[in-house]
């Protein structure tokens, strides 16, 4: 038990170090799935869209979200590369929390991974509410209730614990 704990950062001061290796953990399993299956992605990116033939395929805008009566020809947007991208994006964010949680009083740490949280929180917020990536009635209840947890609720314990660990 010993030697896991020499693993685990310092939490004297609370456990927000702890938290940070978790969802670091957990980015860093979301890479690896991210390479091998679309399947998870899926599950969080659930918006349903159909072709706008009004518009060249090429637009930001040549999708638009399904309606219940377009749903049997609606598709998600998730594609393998979409996939590979958000796992990169995922690993890179793991990344900077990972080093944070271990350099916890390093203020240029603590603000990236602030960072980090506000880009996810940013992200996932608009594909919710603007973009319809997600579907906004399983925000709370579905599988992108975690990334919406992890991105608010990260942010706003930093937000909140940065005079605790950042002197200054």
């Amino acid at each position: 038990m010993e030697y896991i704990k020499s693993f685990v950062p310092a939490t004297e001061r609370g456990l927000l170090p702890a938290y940070l290796i978790f969802v670091s953990v957990v980015a860093m399993g979301n890479t690896f799935q991210s390479f091998s299956t679309l399947a998870y992605t899926n599950r969080i990116y659930n918006g349903l869209f159909v072709p706008n033939p009004r518009l060249p395929s090429t637009s930001m805008q040549s999708l638009t979200p399904a309606s219940s009566k377009d749903a049997e020809k609606a598709k998600g947007q998730v594609t393998p590369l979409a996939g590979r991208l958000f796992g990169v994006y995922t690993f890179m964010a793991g990344l900077i929390r990972f080093y944070a949680a271990y350099e916890i009083e390093n203020p240029r740490l603590y603000q990236l991974a602030i960072w980090t949280h506000i880009i996810a929180a940013a992200h996932f917020t608009s594909e919710a509410l603007i973009y319809g990536g997600i579907n906004s009635s399983t925000i709370f209840g579905g599988p992108p209730a975690f990334p919406f947890l992890a991105a608010y609720g990260g942010l706003f314990w930093m937000l909140s614990q940065y005079s605790n660990y950042v002197a200054a």
